[in-house]
């Protein structure tokens, strides 16, 4: 979709309009301005235009569009005029009349005279050659030699947030809000949807959103095992480490089972994690039914709440759900990335290991890589070569991120006395190819499918490879 449009306006732009219906609360449309921006250039915002529809609601009122705009609770449509310098036409629906039509287009010409000219898209044609070297090199500038360089380094826009919380309090419906997307799944009862972490990465606002959502670690039937698992998963997500902890909490009662969750993630994380930390409070509407903002709330609260929000450094942000995604993100992220030019990002020893063993797993299938594409492309030129690199650097890491994770290496990581060294020692002898596959076959002959077979060979593998470390050890 994005490659058409771009070639459809390749000739060109006189205006681009954003049409936003009246009397409707704005939405995404701020995105889709933003989206604009990147897309083409930022110049283009000269060319932008909003196009207000159901005018005719404006007769209802006996109001002219400019005194609609003027009210304090239109505030939004105002922000959205501002962000365009101004420039906005508003359209009757149910007039037949050319003459809304003519005043649109002598406003567009207006518009083009002040401009100078129309929008051309040389700019973004020049971006677009350079879009494959930007993702790749993940913010950073391609090595002059890349055959010099083993792994990525780390995104500059990149930011990688870990949703925690009991079951039933909204990570999932808040990680679709935070993402702009209904890319978890959620359900309206206390029953958990999310059975494993989930990755998620979406660019949004210029940065590079990977989040995380976490089953509910310490509220359901999971073993001990389960958990480490479950929290071995979450570390090889968010290598080399999260920008934040997000402590997702529904406004109501702090129960008992919240408060040993956040305990046990410290036993877990470290007491540090909290300097990483934002309390996120959903269902932000119970407080508008009662009339009470977030710090009422607090301050008539439990005693035992206010002391975890202000042990997270008094960071916490509230969130409805049902309420348009964007406006909410741009505030979040703000406060996260305000966090983020305080802190960087959190680490610990073992997140520290973690990185180094899908470095070592990377560096090996990126060679693996270059060597097969330099066998089938002999003679290519170095520009394009520096571009071909990266995407196979993403993708080597990936993929080690992919075997690190299928792999017991980031449970052994929590075992008190257990050094990454050790392991990345003894991952090559631990499991052998054969015993992978034999297990696959097995579970494809019981009838499972291959899907589900591999993922009861990667379990079953995991008890191999435990028992064969613990001789190791």
């Amino acid at each position: 979709m994005k490659e058409q449009l771009v070639s459809r306006c390749s000739a060109g732009l006189s205006a681009v309009l954003l049409t936003v219906p009246l009397e409707e609360p704005v939405e995404n449309e701020e995105e889709i301005l933003d989206y604009m921006k990147c897309l083409f250039d930022p110049e283009v915002q000269k060319y932008i235009m909003i196009l207000f529809t159901h005018g005719d609601d404006l007769e209802d009122l006996d109001q002219t569009i400019e005194e609609y705009l003027k009210k304090k609770d239109h505030a939004d449509l105002q922000h959205l005029v501002t962000e365009c310098d101004g420039k906005f036409h508003s359209f009757n629906n149910r007039s037949k009349s050319d003459r809304q039509k003519q005043e649109l287009l002598h406003k567009i010409e207006e518009m083009m005279v002040k401009n100078g000219r129309r929008f051309i898209m040389k700019q973004m044609k020049r971006r677009s050659s350079m879009d494959v070297a930007a993702v790749m090199s993940s913010g950073e500038s391609p090595a002059e030699d890349p055959d010099e360089t083993d792994v990525i380094p780390d995104s500059k826009d990149q930011i990688r947030l870990v949703l925690l919380g009991k079951t039933g309090v909204g990570k999932s419906a808040t990680g679709n809000t935070i993402i702009g997307r209904n890319l978890f799944k959620t359900s309206a009862g206390s029953k958990s949807e999310t059975k494993q972490c989930q990755s998620k990465t979406r660019v949004r606002f210029g940065k590079e959103i990977a989040l995380i959502d976490t089953p509910g670690l310490y509220d359901t039937k999971l073993s001990e095992d389960e958990i480490k698992i479950k929290i071995g998963e979450c570390i090889t997500f968010t290598s080399p480490g999260p920008h934040a902890f997000i402590i997702v909490i529904k406004v109501g009662r702090f129960t008992e089972e919240e408060k040993n969750t956040v305990k046990k993630l410290k036993e877990v994380f470290g007491e540090q994690m909290v300097n990483y930390s934002m309390i996120l409070f959903t269902h932000e509407k119970q407080l508008k039914k009662k009339n009470l903002t977030i710090e009422q709330y607090l301050e008539e609260g439990e005693p035992a709440l206010k002391e975890l929000v202000e042990s997270c450094g008094n960071r916490y942000f509230c969130l409805d759900n049902e309420l348009p995604s964007f406006p909410q993100f741009k505030d979040l992220i703000r406060k996260i990335e305000t966090m983020v030019a305080e802190n960087g990002h959190f680490s610990n020893e073992m997140f520290e290991e973690a990185e180094k063993c899908i470095q070592e797993i990377q560096k090996k299938k990126l060679n693996e890589k270059e060597k097969r594409f330099k066998r089938r492309h002999k003679g290519v030129k170095q520009s394009e070569w520096k571009k071909m690199y990266w995407r196979l650097a993403e993708e080597s890491r990936r993929e080690a991120k992919k075997t690190f994770s299928d792999s017991f290496m980031a449970e052994l990581l929590m075992h008190p006395h257990v050094k990454g060294s050790d392991i990345r020692k003894a991952l090559e002898q631990v499991v052998t190819l054969e015993e992978k596959e034999s297990t696959i076959k097995e579970a494809q002959l019981e009838g499972f499918r291959h899907a589900e077979a591999v993922q009861l060979a990667i379990t079953a593998t995991r008890k191999i490879a435990k028992q064969k470390m613990c001789s190791v050890q």
